[in-house]
């Protein structure tokens, strides 16, 4: 690839209405569509970068810069604008986050034809028309782009590239097939041609009749479906989740049994989303297994039933983990916004883990164990440092919350809601730090409270 087109955006801006879940979030090889993209780009241009409306989805889980339209709302040609402004470059290369199956082979003709060219724009067309979302822009079209915005006038870029005297990159019919994007549910199938693993659309469009307010024909609801996690070919529990990120939840809750305390305790973890079963296998003996069966119909309360014994968490002096409480308050705020089925739904809990500087794993599912059990989950296959940090919650804080966050030596664990007094009988016990009612600007320190430092 020419040297002279060094620079690419990653557009993720659409308003996904047909699909009724943001593309950039649907679930491919173990991560966000956006994330892989994004990689796949970083393999062919020395600077990558993402733009987005939605940039709280995207931001905790990318290494690339993500930037936000300056015109939302106003399509493809507001997220060139948001592009070409931060372009540190004089041309740049644009991808659609929706067109998954289009190759390298395919990227290096667009930029190889607009290095060779003095057109303002180069872009790829097909017998059906110009694929703009597959193109170079140069920098120089800023203005014009941005008084096109500005004046409220034709926003179709299709428009624009014929005024602007676009060139383009003829493919034919059955290239054209490479430019298929991700559209209706049905169409989210189209990743398997390009990824091994596709998580289902975690949404689905329900009829519904409505009495009162404004007329409503569907709503779009939350998928909850039933797993069964077996560990070494014996049946250990079935769970009711959102049905994404299945192996991260398989890890957290083996964690939580003390049957996995490091992703290499794992030897094999097999994940099928169509029987909704995940199979692992673990060095254990089958009286361990056993036992963990029975751990999971007990009736009893208390330390007891928590599987092997809790670790204590101590600290001395200032050597020890400590976060501001403003930090608690801004993550727990920014929470929702981060959960694409949440904003879709209003359906699910959120849970993530915090150095105390950012966000590092975020996860959310209806389950608010199930939210938990996936950012342990995927800390662990990470090798994060759980010991130097804080889990943060939306949903109510009880006994099982507090175990599994102490088994795995997180210090501090904080909800906006209410936490149980077995909680924190636990949370003493064990020297954890627990926050509760963390929203509107104020927050309850129960225990340990020295690990949390005022504004």
């Amino acid at each position: 690839m020419s040297d002279s087109i060094s620079e690419a955006f990653l557009l993720c801006g659409g308003r996904s209405e047909r699909l009724g879940f943001p593309k950039e979030m649907l679930r491919v090889d173990g991560a966000p569509l956006a994330v892989a993209m994004a990689a796949r780009l970083q393999r062919l241009f020395s600077s990558v970068a993402v733009v987005s409306n939605r940039p709280a989805y995207v931001e905790h889980c990318l290494k690339v810069p993500v930037y936000t339209d300056a015109f939302p709302g106003l399509g493809p040609l507001a997220g060139v604008h948001a592009g070409l402004t931060h372009s540190r470059s004089g041309s740049a290369f644009f991808l659609g986050c929706d067109m998954p199956l289009l190759p390298d082979e395919a990227i290096a003709r667009v930029t190889a034809a607009a290095s060779a060219s003095s057109a303002d724009a180069v872009v790829a067309r097909t017998p059906r028309g110009p694929e703009p979302l597959c193109g170079v822009y140069r920098k120089g079209l800023l203005p014009a782009v941005e008084s096109r915005l500005l004046a409220g006038r034709e926003l179709s870029i299709g428009e624009f590239l014929k005024d602007s005297g676009a060139q383009f990159v003829e493919f034919g019919w059955q290239e054209a097939q490479w430019f298929r994007d991700i559209d209706r549910p049905e169409d989210v199938s189209l990743l398997k041609e390009a990824f091994t693993e596709v998580e289902p659309l975690p949404v689905r469009r329900q009829p519904v009749t409505r009495f009162g307010g404004p007329p409503l024909a569907e709503d779009i609801v939350v998928e909850e479906r039933p797993v069964a996690l077996r560990v070494n070919g014996i049946h250990l529990v079935t769970i009711l989740c959102l049905p994404a990120a299945l192996t991260e939840l398989a890890a957290g809750y083996l964690s939580y049994l003390g049957l996995a305390g490091r992703w290499g305790d794992l030897k094999r973890i097999q994940v099928d989303y169509e029987a909704g079963r995940v199979s692992a296998e673990l060095a254990l003996d089958e009286d361990s297994l056993r036992s963990a069966v029975r751990l999971q119909i007990s009736s009893s309360c208390g330390a007891g039933i928590y599987g092997p014994p809790l670790p204590h968490l101590t600290d001395a002096g200032d050597a020890g983990f400590r976060v501001r409480a403003d930090h608690i308050l801004d993550v727990l705020t920014k929470l929702r916004s981060m959960a694409p089925v949440f904003e879709r739904t209003g359906a699910t809990h959120q849970a993530a883990f915090t150095d105390g500087q950012a966000v590092m794993h975020f996860y959310e599912d209806v389950g608010r164990h199930n939210a938990i059990d996936k950012v342990i989950g995927r800390a662990l296959m990470d090798g994060t440092d759980l010991t130097h940090g804080a889990l943060v919650a939306t949903g109510r804080l009880n006994a099982e919350m507090v175990v599994k966050a102490v088994r795995q030596g997180i210090p501090v664990a904080a909800t906006r809601s209410a936490v149980t007094g077995q909680a924190l009988e636990l949370a003493g016990a064990y020297g954890m730090t627990v926050v509760g009612f963390a929203r509107a600007g104020r927050l309850n320190i129960y225990t340990s409270r020295h690990r949390v430092l005022p504004r």
